[in-house]
């Protein structure tokens, strides 16, 4: 018990003290205290989110405003990893629609079996009938109950064709809310998140047989000299840019992902080395010899240029020893001058 106590109180210390720090960076720069900027500057304060503390510095020495679009893209791309909140309700939904449809089941069957007593009922005491009076008597029962039962079905009809529509409505917030906890929210790109979940399925799928995979580790070249000379807006416009030479390159079951800043990482079953390498010299020259401008002025932003490194998985090989091969040859490209692919040594 003295152990809980004692790790619960440097807990509570810590996170005091992560609050002294972030409340005056906060006031210094203008910053409403909402939770979700405060969960901004917690991290950045705490350093524990790759990317964020690297991307704040910049914005902290150009002396950027952070204005509430800024605040809300800084944590769309370091922190949100699906809106839980949507999830929940999502999910709440769904099982109250599943209730109220398994109510409707239980209470159309419980009519049913009463109708079918009816008609059991009606078959015995016809036999026994003394007069047409009772027939009718009989008769006239029977069809009200049919009548009602026709009623029953009727109504249970209706509620199933709403419900009908409630669950493909839900379905569609569901399929929205997954695609917006495995995608990042400025590319479109899947997340670090998936990317390693990805790879984790190719290396299931591999086993224990030969089938060959490659990870690919991308940068944009000398990126701070874009958002120092033209702004982060055009910078984002840059991330964007790379991220859509990506998507258009790969096919199948291939995968590319935003790390996070200006880095990405692309997994490629069932490919060789030498074809991944080409693959990635192709995706390197369309994007150096494209011509950005700005938007507005159509003034040029200069040629864009990545580095790549390359690595074939070797057989039980982790994937974290994988990514560090891939990130050693990219390390390797930005050693040589950059704007070149790189393949990881054996």
């Amino acid at each position: 018990m003295r152990a809980t106590s004692v790790k619960s109180e440097t807990s509570v210390n810590e996170s005091a003290e992560t609050l002294r720090l972030a409340l005056p960076l906060m006031t210094r720069n203008e910053i409403p205290v909402t939770p979700e900027n405060y969960a901004i500057w917690f991290h950045y304060v705490a350093n524990d989110r790759p990317g964020l503390k690297k991307y704040i510095d910049e914005l902290l020495e150009k002396q950027t405003k952070f204005t509430p679009e800024l605040n809300e893209s800084i944590h769309q791309q370091f922190l949100s990893d699906g809106d839980l909140v949507q999830i929940e309700q999502v999910r709440r939904s769904i099982a109250s629609a599943l209730a109220e449809a398994t109510t409707a089941l239980r209470q159309s069957g419980s009519a049913a079996g009463r109708y079918s007593e009816i008609l059991v009922n009606f078959d015995r005491s016809s036999g026994s009938a003394e007069s047409l009076d009772d027939i009718y008597r009989l008769l006239h029962s029977v069809l009200e109950e049919t009548q009602q039962m026709q009623k029953s079905m009727e109504q249970l009809q209706q509620e199933f064709i709403a419900k009908s529509e409630d669950m493909d409505k839900l379905k569609k917030e569901l399929e929205q809310v997954r695609k917006q906890a495995s995608t990042d929210a400025l590319t479109g790109l899947y997340n670090r998140s998936t990317f390693f979940n990805s790879m984790e399925e190719i290396e299931a799928a591999a086993g224990s047989t030969t089938n060959p995979y490659c990870v690919v580790m991308i940068d944009i070249d000398n990126f701070k000299r874009v958002n120092d000379t033209f702004g982060h807006l055009v910078g984002d416009k840059v991330i964007r840019f790379v991220a859509d030479s990506l998507r258009q390159s790969i096919k199948g079951q291939d995968c590319a992902a935003r790390f996070g800043g200006e880095e990405y990482a692309m997994l490629l079953p069932e490919t060789r080395l030498k074809d991944a390498v080409t693959l990635c010299n192709k995706i390197r020259r369309n994007i150096a010899l494209a011509n950005l401008v700005r938007s507005g002025t159509k003034e040029p932003i200069g040629q864009i240029t990545i580095s790549v490194g390359v690595a074939e998985n070797h057989p039980g090989e982790s994937r974290m020893d994988l990514m560090a091969r891939a990130d050693e040859a990219l390390y390797r490209s930005k050693q040589d001058g950059r704007n070149r692919v790189s393949a990881a040594e054996d």
